[in-house]
């Protein structure tokens, strides 16, 4: 969008981001903490493995990072190679 010419609209999807951003962060803020603002008891009593996980969640948000930051680093090769196939 950038490089077509597209400032506006790109600018304006910057400060949407930035706002999204801004509140998810307040959510995670409230599950972390709570309304009282103390540490809720699952937080405070959250034990971590450095080398395995034991919680589903998170070996499934890790496994869905990992899958999705491949096919957005090499976008313009997927592209080219579906131009190839297609047209």
């Amino acid at each position: 969008g950038w490089q077509g010419g597209q400032h506006f609209l790109v600018s304006i999807g910057l400060l949407i981001n930035v706002v999204s951003i801004y509140y998810y962060l307040k959510i995670i803020k409230l599950l972390m903490t709570g309304r009282n603002h103390e540490i809720t008891p699952h937080v405070r009593n959250y034990r971590r493995s450095p080398l395995r996980s034991n919680n589903s969640i998170e070996l499934s948000m890790i496994v869905y990072v990992l899958a999705s930051t491949y096919p957005g680093i090499s976008m313009n090769t997927i592209i080219a190679i579906a131009q190839d196939t297609l047209f």
